[in-house]
């Protein structure tokens, strides 16, 4: 009998397979020439921000050959960043290293601030519409929401460890947190206060907010990957996989809110229905050329609907893009 469930479920998995649509890669290009530790696609897809070690940080418009600006960090050194966002809007974006973080003017170029921090150590951070909001989650637990036009900023302790995930509405009202506390938050950075806490079996691993403020996903260690519906905050969907602790790296609704894209350390990106948490499609971004290093983790991806075009950023400096078709893959 086992042998025969096994058999059984080995057939479902094929089938399944079979009935998923395949993308059609229609790009490639490097970005990032020794590999990059953090990457951004904007809300359109229309332009990548990705770090490197050697360069600073580099823009690149859709298909460019070259990026458009060079950006260093820190004016004296190339600092290590670990983390980088673009507003929803694409009108700026945020980069961060451990004790600073810095704000760009994507159409000029400018820079629009250079800041450093005192304690904690910046983890993640996200920017809202115009730059009206940064928000920073540091490793001991605290979030700090700063408005650099006014200077106004508020710390939030809401988590007692590490925020390993970070996302911002895009009026930068709200943010969404993830901790290695067990725990996820949703919080109004006007006055500090919880919208809701979700406690979790797990670490969190990562997060996402619909745009449109009508969805928020929360994944922990422990294969929980929930989406909610928002503003009550009650589970929509689990999404349905079969492996055993599932990472996900990045995560990113689609405008629409029908659709959730995830990347995977192990190179995967799969996109999910919001409403079943069924897998619709899935697939494995490239390698450099050599297959040198042997893994890449995806970093940030998008679908844009109108196109039928999911766009991906690795930590092997690749930027990818696939057409995709999903047409009756809901049914």
């Amino acid at each position: 009998m086992p042998f025969l469930k096994l058999c059984s479920a080995l057939m479902l998995l094929i089938a399944m397979a079979g009935c998923q649509p395949s993308p059609e890669k229609v790009n490639k290009a490097i970005h990032a020439e020794n590999g990059t530790y953090a990457a951004d696609i904007a809300d359109d897809g229309s332009f990548s921000l990705v770090s490197t070690d050697e360069t600073g940080l580099l823009l690149w418009p859709r298909y460019a050959t070259n990026a458009k600006y060079q950006w260093q960090h820190n004016e004296s050194e190339v600092s290590q960043i670990i983390d980088v966002d673009i507003s929803a809007d694409g009108a700026v974006a945020v980069a961060a290293s451990r004790k600073e973080f810095s704000m760009w003017d994507i159409e000029s170029g400018e820079n629009l601030g250079f800041w450093k921090i005192g304690s904690g150590g910046i983890q993640k951070l996200v920017v809202s519409k115009k730059g009206g909001t940064v928000v920073l989650g540091k490793r001991d637990g605290t979030q700090v929401a700063f408005n650099p036009a006014s200077g106004r900023r508020i710390e939030f302790y809401g988590h007692t460890e590490t925020i390993n995930a970070l996302d911002i509405s895009p009026n930068g009202f709200y943010v969404l947190s993830g901790s290695n506390d067990h725990s996820a938050i949703l919080w109004d950075t006007r006055s500090g206060q919880i919208v809701h806490r979700w406690p979790l079996d797990g670490r969190t691993t990562q997060v996402a907010l619909h745009p449109g403020g009508h969805f928020a996903f929360i994944a922990d260690a422990t294969d929980n990957a929930v989406i909610r519906s928002l503003p009550d905050g009650k589970p929509v969907s689990k999404l349905k996989f079969m492996e055993r602790h599932k990472i996900f790296s990045a995560a990113r609704f689609s405008a629409s809110g029908d659709y959730l894209l995830t990347g995977s350390p192990s190179r995967q990106i799969a996109i999910w229905d919001t409403a079943t948490g069924k897998q619709l499609s899935h697939w494995r971004v490239d390698l450099r050329d050599g297959g040198r290093p042997s893994n890449a983790s995806v970093l940030s991806v998008v679908f844009d609907e109108e196109e039928q075009m999911v766009i991906s950023e690795s930590s092997a400096g690749l930027a990818e893009w696939w057409n995709i078709d999903l047409t009756g893959s809901k049914e």
